[in-house]
């Protein structure tokens, strides 16, 4: 008799249980699939490190969630180490719990862009990213003088951005976007520099970067590019300076649209009307079209240029003929 009063209890016990497990499982279902906004779409953002408490806290006192503790359980029913992955989402019409858990554990976040044109300096693209509020950033911070581990031993972070269009999670910090385009610089320079003319004068993938920036800032018609190229190493070979403007116009301090003859007798490092070779770092980020044509000039046997009135240029291999097209279209 025990025996049977003890199993019928038994019976009762796991009854009972398994009734409060389906009840338990029906009420997480329920919550699973129950709609917890309706109004159409709108933002939210986890930020860089935030835990997944702080989170549930946050969707919480928004009233996107109404119980944190059953929010956990899906959670750890769903993965055993669940995460978060930070950026902005879309919280859309109709969304159930369980939708919008599994989007921030996958990251199906929003994707939002910058572009960083070729061309651009290194202070134009720090100041670009800050204005664009899209990216963290700490006040305190010299985002200017920050260099990133690289192949390419860089000397200032001049140069060290590659021009793209940049997409990502909003959230990401000045400095992870920063080191992402260090990296595609780096990436893109090797590649170039190890399929390289290897006549070219060049002692380092840093010095053909050097001259890709001078390209870049001489031109915006790729297909002079090469030409430009060619001019520039010719001149290297020969000892002679470069006289490139836009060195003089970057080691100005205060450019003002003209460059007098006064600029062209200013010392600093990077007045190639004075210097004989490389400036002594790039004078912006150049494109993949102006590191191509570094790595591969024309074969010419030009030395001077000069700007025609239709965008382009006029291209002589002796002084005589330069002059003339100098007065011709400058004058």
């Amino acid at each position: 008799m025990k025996f049977s009063n003890k199993t019928f209890l038994l019976k009762t016990f796991f009854l009972i249980f398994f009734i409060i497990i389906l009840f338990f499982l029906a009420y997480l279902n329920f919550s699973l699939n129950k709609k917890i906004h309706n109004e159409g779409n709108i933002f939210f953002t986890i930020n860089t490190g935030e835990s997944i408490s702080k989170t549930l806290s946050k969707l919480n006192s928004k009233n996107i969630i109404s119980s944190e503790i059953r929010a956990k359980i899906i959670l750890y029913l769903y993965k055993a180490k669940p995460t978060f992955i930070n950026g902005k989402y879309v919280i859309g019409e109709y969304e159930t719990e369980y939708s919008l858990l599994k989007k921030f554990l996958n990251g199906d976040s929003v994707q939002d862009s910058i572009i960083i044109y070729e061309g651009m300096t290194h202070n134009q693209i720090i100041k670009s990213l800050k204005d664009s509020n899209l990216v963290t950033y700490d006040d305190t911070s010299d985002y200017t003088a920050k260099i990133f581990k690289s192949k390419i031993k860089y000397l200032s972070p001049e140069g060290t951005c590659f021009p793209d269009t940049y997409r990502f999670s909003a959230g990401i910090s000045l400095d992870k976007f920063i080191e992402n385009c260090s990296k595609k610089m780096e990436r893109t320079v090797m590649k170039y520099w190890r399929n390289r003319d290897y006549s070219l004068p060049y002692k380092s993938p840093y010095e053909m970067l050097i001259m890709a920036s001078i390209i870049e800032k001489e031109t915006s018609v790729d297909s002079e590019k090469p030409t430009i190229s060619s001019v520039f190493i010719n001149r290297l070979n020969k000892n002679m300076r470069l006289q490139a403007d836009p060195t003089v116009i970057y080691g100005m301090k205060n450019y003002k649209g003209n460059i007098t003859k006064k600029d062209l007798r200013e010392n600093n490092e990077y007045n190639t009307y004075r210097i004989k070779g490389l400036p002594k770092t790039p004078i912006c980020s150049p494109g993949e079209v102006s590191i191509i044509a570094a790595s591969k000039p024309e074969v010419s046997d030009y030395l001077y240029f000069v700007a025609n009135k239709k965008g382009k240029h006029v291209f002589s291999n002796n002084y005589k003929d330069h002059v003339n097209a100098v007065n011709k279209y400058q004058k």
